[in-house]
């Protein structure tokens, strides 16, 4: 500890910024345990709330018809909701959820505030959703909110909450229409053959779903995935801020213990042992990082649940708690001061076996020439005397110049990588909305196909379809079911041909087809809430999703509802046609809109880690080249003895710099893109899309100019601090 002090008091500033860069590194690095500190609050609180193992809307059904589906094999418990959707007198849409308040296993409602309903004039809603005591009036009924609270799964929506009873009378066959089913064994594998066996004793009954079943398998929640997904991604520009930064405790490292080289030699000349030396120089590296474990730890755990707190709220309304995840921490602090310790080793060798005459000398103890390439760099023309100094010093110390060169590279590919994803995902989305002509989107808010697809041939500027989810190979897929002859939908094919009329053929995103060995011509098995059907692909799209396009009337057929269909396509604002169900209307800028605010968060988070990775890096750099001003003090101050003044010392470094910053500028750029490909690359895979890849060439004069103007001004600074010493005492080598 007292050799530390001694150290923060010689270079407190180089510590101190040392310091920094690597507790935010380790801060960074915190960003892996965004998984577990927020599906560990999810799966606290889906066990707490009775979550579902599977949730599907289904045709309406009654008491004995739920109990019978409780004795199927590997179920622990089924239960019958009720929901509807409703218009309030403000012209607003919600929905009243019926639960069996009493019974219940699943689904269980949570209060903030208030008491649950008591009678059949009584609801509780979303907090925020009315005031308790106020009078709601929807449906033709009056409910009094008497309390507020939300479910897991209702979490991110506002609506109410009444008895069963209540609900189910008012539905137009008095049943309950929404499933929910715990299983023993919840396996994906299990709770697929669990939904196959209602799916059938359903039919039997001449009942269905009337949508696509979701799965919970394994205690999961249905944003693990999105969850884990973004928080690895982030988490790989963490790990890179911590490799960069142990590249910058290298480098701090480095100047610590090459400044006490002539100190170590008088300790050696009076008999000291070189194994104690080195031990006691590699103490310095370790102090370095458990002081910024001790700040980096509690920063990690911050960033962590704040990262989150953000996904939560964002995405199911949920507030999570303070959680730690021990093993990253761990992890985080075991793999930094290993490093320390590596990096801290050579250094110490490296000054425990400089000729001890060369050490107290306090002179370089490897002149330039000797070897190849300092001859070859020697006989090229490079403009004067403090052109050949500039050249000679990047191949005097070539791993040195390489170190910075990687430095460089790291910063840049930090700046050029972040706003790649960006634009990326910003092409993605739009490249997704691409194909759809229709100017205003309406959907009914219940399940199933509840709109009658012949109103389209009373109205103009209209059509009528199907948007619904199936699974094509156990991957979930988006299935639109769309007219033959439709004008709201550019199929925008790259093989084969649209889809034909009464033929049962279908047309598949290509990203989706490629990554599963599907052609025109094979036959696709697309199981949906009815059960597995076959169509013939005959075209592939380049909508960039995963996606399958078919008839819509043989699709309406295939889900039991034949010349039905759930939304309305319209060329104009507004749908232009008064539907007799509740529905959710949104135009091409609305959902654009919900897009970007979707994305905004992301995009912080991971501007905020390139600024920390390209930070650390910078901090590298600056470090690195207070060793070479160490080293070549002598250099400096000859120059200054001989009349050099602080500009002709300024245009040395920077003719110095220039080379290895353009280097630097392109290995970055490299980076830059290669890491884009390589991140997209893995979502793609991950999900079976075509995302592509959009450089942010646009972002690159800016990166030049910041790079260049960085390497001037650290010119600027390395000359002030070598100028501030008096040139006798460089000269003469005094401490």
């Amino acid at each position: 500890m007292r050799s530390l002090l001694r150290q923060f008091k010689r270079a407190p500033g180089r510590i101190v910024a040392s310091v920094f860069a690597l507790a935010l590194a380790v801060g960074a690095i915190g960003v892996l345990a965004v998984p577990t500190v927020s599906t560990g609050t999810l799966h606290e609180t889906a066990e707490r709330d009775g979550l579902a193992d599977i949730i599907v809307p289904t045709s309406p059904l009654d008491a004995e018809q739920v109990a019978e589906l409780a004795t199927i094999d590997n179920v622990v418990a089924a239960e019958g909701q009720a929901s509807l959707a409703v218009t309030l007198p403000n012209g607003s849409d919600t929905r009243v959820v019926g639960l069996d308040l009493e019974h219940q296993t699943m689904d269980l409602l949570q209060l903030d505030a208030g008491r649950l309903p008591q009678s059949s004039d009584e609801i509780v809603t979303s907090p925020g959703f009315g005031t308790i005591g106020e009078r709601l009036f929807t449906g033709g009924r009056s409910y009094e909110i008497v309390g507020h609270g939300s479910t897991l799964w209702w979490a991110d929506s506002d609506v109410a909450f009444a008895d069963l009873d209540t609900v189910r009378q008012q539905l137009p066959e008095q049943g309950t229409n929404r499933l929910v089913i715990t299983a023993e064994h919840d396996d994906l594998d299990s709770l697929r053959a669990i939904s196959d066996e209602v799916r059938t004793v359903l039919a039997d009954s001449g009942d269905t779903y009337t949508d696509f079943p979701l799965y919970l398998p394994d205690g999961t929640t249905p944003i693990d995935q999105d969850i884990e997904q973004i928080s690895m991604l982030i988490g790989l520009l963490g790990i890179a801020a911590g490799l960069v930064a142990l590249v910058l405790l290298a480098s701090t490292t480095n100047t610590l213990i090459t400044e006490r080289t002539r100190e170590v030699a008088v300790m050696r000349a009076l008999g000291g042992r070189s194994r104690p030396l080195r031990r006691r120089l590699r103490r310095i590296a370790t102090g370095i990082t458990v002081i910024a474990l001790v700040v980096g730890l509690p920063l990690g755990i911050v960033i962590s649940n704040v990262i989150a707190r953000m996904v939560l709220e964002e995405f199911v309304g949920v507030t999570p708690d303070v959680a730690i995840d021990w093993l990253v921490l761990a992890g985080s602090a075991v793999g930094m001061l290993v490093g320390a310790r590596l990096v801290a080793a050579r250094a110490a060798r490296r000054v425990t076996k400089i000729p001890l005459a060369a050490a107290l000398r306090d002179r370089e103890g490897a002149p330039f020439g000797r070897s190849w390439a300092h001859r070859a760099m020697a006989r090229v023309p490079a403009g004067g005397l403090f052109g050949r100094l500039a050249g000679r010093s990047a191949v005097h110390k070539p791993a040195r110049t390489v170190a910075i060169v990687v430095q460089i590279s790291a910063a840049v590919g930090a700046a050029f990588l972040i706003p790649s994803l960006v634009t990326s995902v910003n092409e993605f989305n739009t490249a997704t909305h691409a194909p759809w002509q229709w100017e205003s989107l309406t959907g009914a808010r219940d399940p199933g196909l509840p709109i009658d697809g012949s109103i389209e041939d009373d109205h103009d500027g209209i059509e009528t379809g199907i948007w619904t989810e199936g699974e094509i190979e156990e991957w979930q897929v988006d299935v639109y079911g769309l007219a033959v002859d439709t004008a709201m939908f550019d199929p925008m094919l790259s093989d084969g041909s649209w889809i034909e009329p009464e033929a049962r053929t279908a047309v598949l995103s290509k990203g989706f087809a490629s990554r599963n060995d599907l052609h025109v011509g094979d036959d696709v098995t697309l199981t949906l809430a009815g059960g597995p059907v076959e169509y013939e692909v005959v075209g592939l799209s380049n909508d960039f999703s995963r996606t399958i396009y078919v008839d819509r009337a043989d699709l309406s057929a295939d889900l039991g509802a034949p010349g039905m269909a759930n939304v309305v396509l319209s060329d104009h604002a507004g749908p232009g046609v008064t539907l007799p169900v509740a529905t959710w209307s949104s135009t091409a800028d609305d959902i654009a809109a919900e897009d970007n605010a979707g994305r905004e968060a992301v995009v912080v988070i991971f501007g905020a880690i390139g600024v920390v990775v390209a930070g650390v890096a910078a901090l590298a750099v600056i470090s690195s080249m207070t060793v070479s001003l160490y080293e070549r003090r002598h250099e400096f101050a000859a120059l200054q003895a001989l009349g050099a003044r602080r500009r002709r010392l300024r245009g040395l470094l920077v003719r110095e710099l220039a080379p290895v910053g353009a280097l630097g500028l392109v290995g970055g750029l490299a980076i830059g893109a290669l890491g884009t490909r390589g991140i997209i690359g893995s979502f793609e895979a991950s999900n079976a899309v075509d995302i592509g890849v959009v450089d942010a060439t646009g972002a690159i004069p800016a990166i030049v100019i910041g790079t260049f103007a960085t390497l001037a001004l650290l010119a600027v600074v390395i000359v002030h601090t070598a100028a501030r010493r008096p040139v006798a005492v460089t000269l003469r080598g005094a401490a």
